[in-house]
Order: C-alpha cells, then sequence, then structure tokens
C-alpha cells in the first residue's frame, strides 16, 4: 500500500535491460513496422504490375502517336456500331419474310376413283406461320387431271374441304 500519496510504478526489469512498459512498447512499434512493410511490399508489387500495363501500352508510342491510336479506335467503333444497325435491320427484314413464307406443308396421296390405282390425286396444304396460305387438291381421272385451289386464312378455310384437304390442313397445322 502506497503511503503519504505517493504512486507506486513497476520496475520489473526484463533480462534485455529493459522495463515491461519499455518492451510492451518495443513489441507494439515492431508489429507496426511489420503491417508497414506488408503495405509497402503490395504497394511495390501493384505498381509493378501497372508499370506493365503502361509498357504494353506504349509499346513503341509516343504521346502524339497514341492520340491518334485512340481516334482510329472511336472511329472503328463508329463503323462497328453502324455495321451492327444495319445487321439488326437486315435481319428484322429477313424474320418478316420468313414469317410470310410457307413454313408448314401436309400432303395426303388418295385414289379419286375406285377403277384408279397408285394413288395419282392429291392434296397439298402450305401455309406461313399465321396459318395464311392456300390448298391445292390435283385429282386424276382417266379423262384427265383436274387441279383446285382453296384459300386459307388463319387456319380456316371459307369454303367447304373435302376428306383429303381437310386431313392436309390438318397435318400443315399440326407442324410446329
Amino acid at each position: 500500500m502506497p503511503m503519504n500519496g505517493q504512486i507506486m510504478t513497476s520496475t520489473v526489469t526484463l533480462p534485455v535491460g529493459m522495463t515491461l512498459e519499455t518492451f510492451a512498447l518495443f513489441l507494439v512499434l515492431l508489429a507496426f513496422c511489420v503491417v508497414l512493410l506488408i503495405l509497402e511490399l503490395k504497394q511495390r508489387k501493384e505498381m509493378h504490375e501497372m508499370d506493365k500495363r503502361l509498357r504494353k501500352l506504349m509499346r513503341g508510342k509516343n504521346a502524339a502517336s497514341l492520340e491518334s491510336e485512340i481516334i482510329h479506335l472511336f472511329e472503328a467503333n463508329d463503323v462497328l456500331t453502324e455495321s451492327a444497325h444495319d445487321l439488326t435491320k437486315r435481319i428484322e427484314l429477313l424474320q418478316q419474310q420468313v414469317d410470310t413464307s410457307i413454313r408448314k406443308v401436309g400432303l395426303i396421296r388418295y385414289d379419286a376413283f375406285q377403277q384408279m390405282g397408285g394413288k395419282l390425286s392429291f392434296a397439298l396444304c402450305m401455309l406461313n406461320e399465321d396459318g395464311a396460305g392456300l390448298i391445292l387438291n390435283s385429282v386424276h381421272s382417266q379423262e384427265g387431271n383436274y387441279t383446285y385451289v382453296k384459300e386459307v386464312v388463319d387456319g380456316r378455310c371459307e369454303t367447304d374441304l373435302g376428306t383429303e384437304e381437310q386431313q392436309a390442313l390438318d397435318r400443315a397445322l399440326s407442324e410446329p
């Protein structure tokens, strides 16, 4: 216990000749130096990587030639952007043409008359993606060949269809 208001201090001395407080301060400073060394090494590595990238960028160039290269790249980018826009328009036009082209086909071959053989008559249905198109019916007989055309709109025909014509229409509509 201190007497007469005196403060006691620690006088523990370590074998290296330092007090405990001095040794603790030394350890804190040593840890701080290690952290600083690690940060310095990390900074040097980042600077080395940046220097490599800069050397690669500036390889054989000066400021004026680098500026012309950048301008050239911007111009090339404008050309590519315009070309991509052009190609997009062409693709849209092709898509419209594909949508209106014949994509679904149904064919039914049949014998129109009992005495005829070989299934020389046929009903052919050709539709676009929207179900618009035609049914072509070719009837073969001994007297000749007769062809009939019927219009199809939205997958339906205003004219009455024969059995084979309806089968051809159904087959065409069932295609993906």
